[in-house]
Formats: C-alpha cells, sequence, structure tokens
C-alpha cells in the first residue's frame, strides 16, 4: 500500500492495471453526482478482474488483497456520500 491507505498495485512493466486507473479516479472525483457515477464504473472494473483471477494469474502477488481493499474503500466512500450530510470526504 502507499502511505496514504491506497493500493499499489503493478504490473511486471511498473504500469498500475486498468482497473486501478479508474478507481483512483473515482476517489479523486469532487463532485458527488460524478463521483457515483465513478464509484459504479470502479466497482464494475474491479468485479470484473476479480472474475477474471478465477481463471488468470494475477499481475502481482498483491493484486488480489489490493482489489479488496478497493471495494472496501470505495464502499465506504458509497456510504459517506449517500448519507444525508455526507459530501465527497474531502469537501
Amino acid at each position: 500500500m502507499r502511505g496514504n491507505g491506497f493500493p499499489l498495485t503493478r504490473t511486471e512493466s511498473g504500469a498500475e492495471p486498468g482497473w486501478y486507473r479508474i478507481y483512483y479516479t473515482a476517489l479523486l472525483e469532487g463532485d458527488r453526482q460524478r463521483a457515483r457515477t465513478k464509484i459504479d464504473r470502479a466497482q464494475k472494473a474491479i468485479h470484473q478482474r476479480l472474475a477474471e483471477l478465477g481463471v488468470a494469474v494475477p499481475r502481482s502477488e498483491r493484486e488480489p488483497q489490493d482489489l479488496q481493499n478497493a471495494q472496501t474503500y470505495l464502499g465506504i466512500l458509497l456510504q459517506y456520500i449517500g448519507s444525508e450530510s455526507g459530501s465527497v470526504l474531502w469537501d
């Protein structure tokens, strides 16, 4: 994990996988409505990658745990912005 608590999954070439870029974009979105859309997109990308791991080798030994952590963080963020007083975490 990075020092800020976000997972850091890298491919052998050092590039971040597609699901991670979608996930990170969702975390950084400052608009509540767009955040919901981006969170949904990230959750789908993570779910798809987890399904792929049923038949494929992880890109790194940390990827499965990073995917689980990302799901947890998105769930927390979604709960927070879904609350009546909530907005995005950094407002």
